[in-house]
């Protein structure tokens, strides 16, 4: 590991959730509030947080992995991955 690489940290997931298709991370200090990624969502899973400061999966098990809310987000505060 070098110098720069162990002074990195990851900001640890506010919610990470699965689903039979896909696992839903969300970094709500990297989002700003925007809703895109809850307008984008093609089967609702993402719903905004009752502070509406970020999103939450309000629906895992509705998660199609279609990238939808991730590619569209501004902030890279949401990561979706595939499971097969």
């Amino acid at each position: 590991m070098t110098e720069v690489s162990s002074a990195i940290k990851p900001t640890p997931a506010t919610t990470v959730r699965k689903g039979p298709r896909g696992e839903v991370r969300i970094f709500a200090t990297w989002c700003k509030g925007c809703h895109i990624c809850v307008e984008f969502c093609p089967t609702n899973v993402l719903a905004m947080h009752p502070n509406g400061n970020h999103p939450i999966v309000a629906a895992a098990e509705k998660c199609t992995a279609c990238h939808f809310c991730d590619t569209h987000c501004p902030d890279l505060a949401i990561s979706v991955k595939k499971i097969e």
